[in-house]
């Protein structure tokens, strides 16, 4: 009898667990201070959309790295933004290497411009956008003017894009949320 019962505590325990926890997050009993200062993508887009003639991939994403991105619209807005993701990669420390920055850019008339900025960033990888494809789904799924902002995207190691900052974010939240995701 005492192993039917002991039994039964351990079957119904996990069950009890999730139960519980489910209806406390339901009604609003949640932790303290989980909150993200990012904010994240309206919809769920991958990465792996973007493919360019046929097979040709935007980006890889076979490194495990995760990516820190800018969207550059205009070289001298976007430097900001530039600047900040350096100063973030070299704040992460040990996990330096677990980051990648890129930019992306569609319009060849500013294309100057973007290769001077890549000099003076260097480790940051340049991709071009083709067909502007990515900056229209990017809008689409953000709620700021992307092209006048050039927030600081961030994508995960298997192409997701998970979230974005405002470029009035405070780097010391932002640094924060990195050390959670990485």
């Amino acid at each position: 009898m005492k192993n039917k019962i002991f039994l039964a505590i351990i079957l119904l325990t996990p069950i009890l667990v999730v139960t519980f926890s489910s209806l406390f997050f339901t009604y609003g009993y949640s932790p303290e201070g989980t909150r993200n200062n990012g904010v994240f993508f309206k919809s769920y887009f991958n990465f792996e959309q973007f493919n360019q003639n046929g097979n040709e991939k935007m980006i890889e994403f076979e490194d495990g790295k995760w990516v820190m991105a800018v969207y550059i619209t205009d070289a001298e807005k976007s430097s900001n933004s530039l600047y900040l993701m350096r100063q973030l990669n070299v704040a992460l420390n040990r996990d330096i290497y677990k980051v990648k920055r890129v930019a992306f850019y569609s319009n060849k008339l500013i294309k100057d411009g973007i290769d001077n900025l890549i000099n003076e960033y260097p480790r940051t990888e340049l991709v071009d956008d083709k067909n502007g494809v990515l900056l229209n789904v990017l809008q689409k799924n953000s709620d700021i003017n992307i092209s006048e902002q050039n927030p600081i995207f961030i994508i995960d190691p298997y192409g997701r894009a998970v979230m974005y900052f405002n470029t009035d974010t405070d780097p010391k939240k932002i640094l924060k949320d990195l050390k959670v995701l990485i």
